[in-house]
C-alpha cells in the first residue's frame, strides 16, 4: 500500500502548488477554478501560519500545549496564530492584511458550507494582495525561500502574483485581450479603428478604444491616453494617418485655435520637393 506523507510545510507548499494552478486555469478562462485556487490559498495561509508559530515551538500549534496529554488531534487556528504573532510584536499583521483574510476567510466557509456568490475581480485583487502581504511577512520574519519550495509548473504564476507590477500588467493584458476578441478590427472598413494599440508611456499592449478619453483611447495598466501612433485626421483634407504624423497649426491667436494638418497639407511635402 502507496502512504502519501506531508509535513506541515510540505503541506503548506503543496495547497500553494495547487492555489497557483488554479488561479492560472481562472486566467486562462475558467472562472471557476478561481473557486479551488481561493481554498487552496486559504489552506496555504493557514498552514504557513502554523509552520511559522511550530517554528518556535512544536507543541504551540496544539489547542492546549500545557495540558498533561496534548490531543493532537486539536490545533490552533489561523486567528489564533495571528493573535499569537500579534501579542509578540503589536501590528505584526496589519490590519490590512486582517482585513483580506477576514474576507478569505468568509468565501471560503461560504464555499465549503454554503451557496456563494464570488466576484471574479475582485477575488483575483484580493487574492495577489494577500499573497504578497504573506509574502512580505514570510521575507521579514522568517528564513523561509517559498519561491525555492514551489514545483516548476507553478513558478511562472507565483512570480506574477507576488510581484505587483508584473501582477498589474498581466491584468492589464488580459483585460486587452478580452477587449480585443470582443472587437475584433475590420481590416475591410476604411474608416475602422483599431481596437488595440501599443501605449506609447508604458511601452505594453495595452492601449484600448475608450468613449470617456478625449483621444479615444485609453490605457489599461497606465492609464495614458496620448500617443504618436493613436489614428488621427486630417483637418484639411480628412486622409487617415496617426497622431505622430500631424503638425499642429495655430488657426486663431486670440482663442488658441489650432488644426492638425497631414504631411501634405502642411506644406511638408512641398518644402521637401523644392529641397
Amino acid at each position: 500500500m502507496t502512504t502519501h506523507q506531508l509535513d506541515l510545510l510540505e503541506n503548506a507548499i503543496d495547497s500553494l502548488a495547487e492555489a497557483l494552478l488554479k488561479y492560472e486555469a481562472g486566467e486562462d478562462g475558467d472562472a471557476k477554478a478561481y473557486k479551488f485556487a481561493v481554498l487552496h490559498m486559504a489552506h496555504f495561509i493557514e498552514l504557513i501560519f502554523k509552520h511559522h508559530i511550530a517554528d518556535k515551538h512544536p507543541l504551540l500549534i496544539y489547542k492546549d500545549p500545557f495540558s498533561p496529554k496534548v490531543d493532537k488531534n486539536k490545533t490552533i487556528t489561523l486567528w489564533d496564530a495571528i493573535n499569537f504573532i500579534n501579542n509578540e510584536s503589536s501590528g505584526t499583521i496589519s490590519t490590512g492584511l486582517r482585513t483580506d483574510l477576514d474576507w478569505l476567510k468568509r468565501l471560503r466557509n461560504e464555499i465549503e458550507h454554503h451557496k456563494f456568490t464570488m466576484q471574479v475581480p475582485d477575488v483575483r485583487t484580493t487574492i495577489g494582495r494577500l499573497f504578497r502581504s504573506v509574502l512580505e511577512f514570510l521575507e521579514e520574519h522568517t528564513e523561509l525561500d517559498i519561491e525555492a519550495l514551489v514545483p516548476a509548473p507553478a513558478l511562472a504564476t507565483f512570480k506574477v502574483l507576488s510581484d505587483e507590477y508584473a501582477f498589474q500588467l498581466n491584468d492589464a493584458l488580459r483585460e486587452a485581450d478580452e477587449y480585443e476578441r470582443a472587437n475584433p478590427f475590420d481590416h475591410k472598413d476604411p474608416d475602422a479603428r483599431p481596437s488595440r494599440l501599443t501605449c506609447d508611456n508604458c511601452g505594453n499592449e495595452t492601449m484600448i478604444q475608450d468613449e470617456s478619453s478625449s483621444s479615444g483611447y485609453k490605457c489599461l495598466f497606465c492609464d495614458n491616453e496620448d500617443g504618436d501612433n493613436l489614428p488621427a485626421n486630417c483637418d484639411i483634407c480628412g486622409v487617415s494617418t496617426t497622431q505622430g504624423e500631424l503638425d499642429a497649426w495655430c488657426i486663431d491667436d486670440d482663442e488658441g485655435r489650432y488644426e492638425m494638418r497631414c504631411y501634405y497639407c502642411s506644406g511638408r511635402y512641398h518644402a521637401d520637393k523644392d529641397d
